[in-house]
């Protein structure tokens, strides 16, 4: 389904779930997907050993760490492996994306947050606690067809990230999944000339300064 579709990143579950692979599954399903797809190894405090021990068996492109992995975690990490980094983020607050923007990772993703687990919670968090920030982002928590081009609008993530909401009976449902990506890729083209327009804008402004300071 994944090659069909072709999302920019495909999730392996290591974490304890009903989603749950095991690395070999994980490494056949490398096998048969198509290299532009990225896999994602999707991990919750995990040993060290176990994460990076995948991440060099050529099974992952990136880690993401979705559970309490603190900031000398991922430097351990990172000393260990050259993967990208993803630590996701359960949103309470402002404060928590702005704690998180200072983790040595090279993105964040943003979930909701629920006491009693570790996302795929099904449910949205307040988009508008989401400052400005440099660091790349995922969006993630309750996500779906119906609610993606507005989420898209509002807080402009470099990448977003659905499970729950393309799944029928615990399993991904290749139309849900469909009308998923269709809706992304929709919101992406209408938005594509507006950022276009403001990037000339934005190079006319500096072009101006540049001028004046002559």
């Amino acid at each position: 389904m994944a090659n069909r579709l072709k999302p920019d990143f495909a999730g392996f579950v290591f974490a304890d779930s009903r989603r749950r692979i095991t690395p070999e599954q994980a490494a056949g399903m490398k096998k048969e997907l198509q290299p532009e797809i990225r896999s994602v190894g999707v991990f919750v405090n995990e040993e060290l050993e176990r994460v990076v021990s995948l991440a060099e068996s050529g099974v992952l492109d990136l880690i993401q760490i979705h559970g309490d992995e603190d900031e000398a975690y991922i430097r351990r990490l990172k000393e260990r492996t050259e993967k990208p980094v993803i630590k996701a983020v359960r949103v309470r607050g402002q404060k928590d994306i702005l704690q998180a923007v200072k983790l040595p990772c090279e993105y964040l993703l943003l979930d909701t947050y629920k006491a009693d687990g570790y996302g795929g919670s099904g449910e949205t968090f307040c988009w508008d606690w989401i400052p400005e920030i440099t660091k790349p982002f995922f969006l993630a928590g309750g996500l779906s067809a119906e609610n993606i081009a507005e989420a898209l609008k509002c807080c402009h993530p470099w990448a977003v990230d659905v499970s729950s909401s393309v799944e029928t009976e615990g399993r991904k449902d290749e139309k849900k999944a469909r009308r998923f990506m269709e809706a992304v890729r929709a919101q992406e083209q209408h938005e594509r000339p507006h950022n276009q327009e403001r990037d000339i804008r934005d190079a006319g402004r500096e072009k101006g300064k540049q001028e004046q300071r002559k």
